[in-house]
């Protein structure tokens, strides 16, 4: 596997009326339950970086806020990222964002990640420092691993599990962590709801553990807390080398 450099976006264009109001309709959708959802982690960087708007927020401004919380900023680029060019970029405390909205015919879906999804999904998380500082150390690690594919998908269903799909219990209850259920509204009400088989947090089961990108995620895991994710790095060291 070779790793790819990052694919910059080089849309010259604003985004639209249309691409606003449908970022601003997800919004409002998701504010409703916001707060009975999502973990505060994710809630204290969305009131911080101020990604709670009707419109899509500058990324200028944004990352103006992101620099000087944790070091961070996004960066737009063309679609889907090359696992070289994502982890390169999480490894050099950047990420990449979709420069694009999805479909209005279907606000809970697209096919690559988006506005929607990297802003306000996942942009969040890094005005936490701890969180920020994790993510440029698993950057680090899987870039030692790109022309290793199968270590590599280790590292990537473990990505997947934790901070796209994770789930924590907290003492006000269950809550999501990843950044896919949380910027998704069909997604937020499934991962809560009796639906998904919900295993402990364990690194070796889910390194092992495949998954699609076109469904709802049947199976998902849960942490004890936060802090278990961030401690639980020179394990994943150990399993991703075996």
């Amino acid at each position: 596997m070779t790793a790819i450099e990052p694919t910059f976006s080089t849309r010259s264009s604003p985004f639209t009326p249309e691409e606003h109001a449908t970022y601003a309709d997800i919004v409002r959708f998701h504010r409703a339950r916001r707060d009975e959802q999502l973990a505060p982690l994710f809630l204290d960087g969305l009131k911080r970086l101020e990604l709670d708007r009707d419109h899509i927020p500058p990324l200028e401004e944004v990352n103006a806020r992101l620099r000087e919380l944790t070091g961070w900023e996004g960066v737009y680029v063309r679609g889907l990222e090359d696992a070289g060019g994502f982890y390169r970029l999480l490894r050099d405390r950047k990420f990449p964002i979709g420069h694009f909205v999805r479909d209005r015919k279907d606000l809970n879906y697209t096919p690559a990640p988006d506005v929607v999804h990297d802003l306000y999904g996942h942009i969040p998380f890094h005005a936490d420092q701890a969180y920020a500082d994790y993510c440029q150390r698993y950057g680090e690690l899987a870039c030692r691993y790109l022309d290793d594919p199968k270590r590599l998908r280790r590292l990537e269903r473990y990505f997947w599990f934790t901070n796209e799909f994770g789930l924590v219990d907290l003492p006000q209850g269950r809550r999501i962590f990843g950044a896919g259920i949380a910027s998704s509204l069909g997604e937020c009400l499934y991962a809560l709801s009796p639906e998904p088989e919900v295993l402990p947090f364990d690194v070796e089961t889910i390194c092992a553990q495949e998954f699609r990108i076109d469904q709802m995620q049947p199976r998902l895991f849960v942490l004890k807390s936060i802090e278990q994710l961030y401690g639980s790095f020179e394990q994943l060291e150990r399993v991703v080398d075996a």
